[in-house]
């Protein structure tokens, strides 16, 4: 074999993996793949035959005055960083910002654990931003223990 025969398949070679190198980047490039998949399903897994113990109107929206969630610059308007309101009932169910993108549902009526709201108030590893309230004193115990059964009970 000839020194040029061999020198041509070497050029051949490193021209063919560099293009094939080229067209696997630019290709994973091309994907989306930041995408968001489908939204999660919220809806609720509650056992709602029985009475609810702890209900919004007269535990939650009580306890989220004492704690002065909706005060201006934190959940009383739109425009805050996380887009998340406080004010209504129905407002609690419509996930912010920080819970869209980790896809988790803003509350899911049964289950607390697959809730953003209980785990921003609890304190939970892989929050976006600081534990809630920010700058104010955390929630007691109990008081996580209060929405945590809310939740569980169906939210209502």
């Amino acid at each position: 074999m000839s020194i040029l025969t061999r020198h041509h398949r070497t050029v051949f070679f490193l021209t063919a993996a560099t293009t094939i190198t080229v067209a696997v980047i630019l290709q994973s490039c091309g994907s989306d793949s930041t995408k968001p998949g489908p939204p999660p399903d919220c809806s609720s897994v509650a056992d709602t035959s029985r009475p609810a113990t702890v209900t919004w109107s007269a535990d939650i929206a009580p306890l989220i005055d004492r704690y002065a969630c909706t005060t201006a610059g934190c959940h009383g308007r739109l425009g805050t960083r996380s887009d998340y309101l406080t004010i209504t009932h129905e407002n609690l169910f419509e996930a912010g910002e920080q819970a869209r993108a980790m896809r988790l549902c803003a509350i899911k009526p049964g289950m607390p654990d697959s809730s953003y709201l209980f785990w921003k108030l609890d304190g939970r590893g892989g929050i976006d931003g600081e534990r809630m309230p920010n700058d104010r004193p955390v929630l007691s115990r109990a008081d996580i223990e209060l929405v945590r059964t809310w939740i569980i009970e169906g939210a209502r």
